[in-house]
């Protein structure tokens, strides 16, 4: 069997070496797909909110165009509307706060102090599969929102949501 001839280029081996795994970074390790799927899952989750985000805009916008013009008889039409509004907005507030902690939430580095407290290995897939739980809660307030649902629902889904990020945070607050 005959070796391979870049097994005796020493430096111009190294070289390429280091450049395939990205200077000591290799794409192809389990827990840097693990590193990956949790970016994209995030990513999915937030456009899931963006869009139940929109979706409430969207009714919160036919509620004020529904509203009638003032008159002498009536000089302050659409009292109720503008209550649904205001609950409408307030909802949207909340689901762009989530957003913005979704988009936001730590994935532990590659670096030796996280590796003297947790295993990569176990850890990362377990981050991936609360992700996971987060894009179902994501999906679940999308339909939600994006029905004529009660507010009960929605805030239900939100709350949810809100339970499904802080389960997400104390896992990288646990020591094994």
């Amino acid at each position: 069997m005959q070796g391979n001839p870049i097994d005796d280029a020493g430096a111009l081996k190294a070289l390429l070496v280091n450049r395939y795994t990205g200077w000591g970074y290799n794409a192809y390790r389990q827990e840097n797909k693990d590193r990956a799927d949790d970016l994209l899952v995030r990513n999915g989750v937030c456009g899931l909110l963006a869009e139940a985000r929109a979706a409430l805009e969207a009714r919160a916008s036919a509620l004020r165009r529904a509203i009638a013009a003032p008159s002498r008889e009536q000089p302050f039409p659409g009292a109720a509307e503008r209550a649904r509004i205001r609950d409408i907005e307030s909802r949207v507030r909340d689901i762009e706060q989530a957003e913005a902690l979704v988009r936001h939430l730590p994935v532990p580095e590659n670096d030796s102090t996280w590796r003297r407290h947790r295993s990569e290995r176990d850890f990362l897939p377990r981050l991936v599969q609360a992700d996971e739980g987060l894009a179902l809660h994501a999906l679940r307030l999308r339909e939600s929102a994006r029905g004529d649902n009660d507010p009960g629902a929605l805030d239900g889904a939100i709350a949810a949501l809100g339970e499904a990020l802080r389960e997400r945070r104390s896992l990288l607050t646990m020591t094994e």
